[in-house]
């Protein structure tokens, strides 16, 4: 067994004005998304979905207001997270998977419940190993692919869950220990797209669903998905979609 333990193992229903939380996580916390909608970091959750949030790592997130989520979520303590993780195929940034094997992750929950000496290391450190072994079912199949097609998974989670940060094809390949020619080729093997081409695609998307349900400023906008430089952005934003950001907005609400 890993050398991790559980801390808290808790099921929430939020309501629907629950407040946004935005905070600097000291810990790894992983919510299991069972019903309803909410948003972390700008991504839409849905349920049978499940977010992992590593420490020291930024998170902002809350509830749909039509139809507000509920989710178990776990705490995690110990000197092998990062051991359990990575094993498992996970990367170590804010970390979206399906998952819907919501009857085993109850019978874990009833067991932590009916336990009352949460205190006890051994305990919390089973529990917290038996949610590994629900990893383990569910990615099974992940483990028997190709290591191309992992690797181009794993590139792409990557710059989903952090197209608003300076991302390059050299700091790509360094994070996973790959070459930068190798992440190319294999990139547009198995999506048809450049990773440059894919980043650029991510932040435009995203900056135009902002231009449309905010009322923010476009140079915030452009900080928002990654562009320092808000004159970079308009004209990298008309050429994607053929408009200024302005244009686009005052169209889009017409």
């Amino acid at each position: 067994m890993y050398d991790i333990y559980a801390t808290d193992l808790i099921m929430e229903k939020c309501n629907a004005d629950k407040q946004e939380i935005n905070i600097m996580v000291p810990y790894t916390v992983i919510h299991f998304v069972l019903s309803g909608e909410g948003y972390i970091n700008g991504n839409k959750i849905t349920k049978n979905t499940v977010f992992i949030n590593f420490e020291n790592s930024r998170m902002s997130y809350h509830p749909s207001e039509a139809d507000p989520w509920s989710y178990i979520y776990l705490r995690l303590d110990g000197n092998e997270i990062k051991k359990a993780f990575l094993e498992h195929g996970f990367s170590l940034d804010l970390t979206i998977r399906k998952f819907d094997d919501q009857n085993a992750l109850f019978h874990i929950l009833a067991l932590y419940q009916s336990l009352a000496d949460v205190s006890n290391a051994d305990f919390r450190k089973m529990i917290a190993n038996m949610i590994f072994l629900l990893f383990d079912g569910q990615y099974k199949v992940s483990k028997i692919t190709s290591k191309q097609e992992q690797h181009a998974e794993q590139i792409k989670s990557f710059i989903d869950q952090n197209y608003y940060k300076r991302i390059t094809i050299d700091s790509i390949a360094a994070r996973f220990y790959l070459n930068k020619n190798y992440v190319r080729s294999l990139f547009v093997k198995y999506l048809g797209i450049s990773p440059k081409q894919y980043l650029q695609k991510i932040r435009m998307e995203r900056a135009g669903f902002l231009l449309i349900t905010t009322n923010e400023d476009v140079k915030l906008i452009a900080n928002s998905v990654g562009y320092d430089d808000s004159l970079l952005f308009s004209k990298m934003f008309k050429t994607y979609y053929g408009l200024s950001p302005s244009q686009y907005r005052s169209k889009s609400k017409k």
